[in-house]
C-alpha cells in the first residue's frame, strides 16, 4: 500500500486510486459499486461523471456495475433501462472506456453474477473492467472464473502492462508441478538418485577433472531434467486439449 493514494468520490460507492507502477507511471484505477435500483444506477453515473471533473482520468474502471449494456449479458436475455444504460454510455465516452472483455470476446456469453433456483436461477454478466481504448492493446488473458471467497458473484481478471516495458520472454524452464504425481517419473528419479549416490562415493576414491561429485551430480540434474521434459511434453497437450474441449462445451451451454 506503500505510495498508493486514493480519492473518495461517492461515500461507499466510489473510490480513485492512484498506484505507483512503472518507474514515474501511475496507474488511476477508479473502483466502484454502483447501486441496484435503476433510477439510483442513473443517478450514480451523472454523479461521478461530476465529481471527477478536474481529477486525472482512470485507466481502469471495475467492478460491480448492477448493469447490463447488452442483451447477451443477461439469462433470461433483456437489456435494462435506457436512461441508465445511457448515463453509464455518457461517462464511458468522456473518460474513453470500452468493456474490455467484451471487446476481446464480441459473441460469447459468460456471466458473473448467478441466482440461486429458488431466487429464480437468472444470471447476469455486471462485473466488469472498463480500460481506455488505448490501453487494450497491452490488457491480455481476460478471465472470468471463480474468486475463492464465499460469494455468489465469478470474478474479472486481466494483466495489465506497460507500453514502456520492455519485451519479457518465457524465462529459464521451472518443473511443472503435476509431474510430481507421475509414479513413473519419480520412480525412474529414485532409482538415479540411488545411482548417484553411488557415483559420488566412487568419484571422491577416483577423482579427476570429468569425475567428481560436481560432474557426477550435474550428469544427474540434467538426466532428471530431461525425464521430466519428455513426460510434460506428452502429458501437457492431453491437458490442454482437455481444458479446451471444458471451455468450448462451457461455451456451447452458456449460449444454449
Amino acid at each position: 500500500s506503500q505510495g498508493i493514494t486514493k480519492t473518495e468520490l461517492v461515500p461507499e460507492r466510489a473510490i480513485l486510486a492512484m498506484i505507483p507502477w512503472h518507474k514515474e507511471e501511475h496507474l488511476h484505477i477508479l473502483n466502484i459499486y454502483a447501486p441496484n435500483e435503476h433510477s439510483a444506477n442513473e443517478a450514480f453515473w451523472q454523479e461521478l461523471k461530476d465529481k471527477l471533473k478536474g481529477l486525472p482520468k482512470p485507466d481502469l474502471m471495475l467492478s460491480d456495475f448492477n448493469l447490463v449494456e447488452d442483451v447477451l449479458d443477461r439469462l433470461p436475455s433483456h437489456m435494462d433501462t435506457h436512461l441508465a444504460t445511457e448515463a453509464l454510455s455518457d461517462l464511458k465516452r468522456e473518460l474513453n472506456l470500452v468493456d474490455g472483455w467484451r471487446a476481446v470476446n464480441p459473441d460469447h456469453t459468460a456471466f458473473t453474477f448467478s441466482q440461486s433456483r429458488a431466487q429464480g436461477g437468472r444470471q447476469s454478466h455486471i462485473d466488469k473492467i472498463y480500460i481506455t481504448r488505448e490501453a487494450l492493446t497491452y490488457i491480455k488473458e481476460w478471465q472470468i472464473e471463480p474468486s475463492g471467497l464465499p460469494t455468489d458473484h465469478q470474478l474479472v481478471s486481466a494483466k495489465v502492462s506497460d507500453h514502456h516495458m520492455p519485451f519479457v520472454g518465457k524465462g529459464i524452464w521451472t518443473l511443472p508441478l503435476f509431474i510430481l504425481n507421475n509414479k513413473e517419473v519419480t520412480e525412474t528419479i529414485l532409482a538415479s538418485g540411488k545411482n548417484l549416490q553411488q557415483r559420488i562415493v566412487s568419484s571422491q576414491r577416483e577423482r579427476s577433472e570429468i569425475f567428481n561429485p560436481q560432474t557426477v551430480f550435474k550428469e544427474f540434474k540434467d538426466k532428471a531434467i530431461k525425464i521430466c521434459r519428455s513426460a510434460a511434453k506428452k502429458a501437457i497437450p492431453k491437458i490442454q486439449q482437455r481444458m479446451d474441449t471444458l471451455k468450448v462445451n462451457l461455451k456451447l451451454t452458456l449460449a444454449d
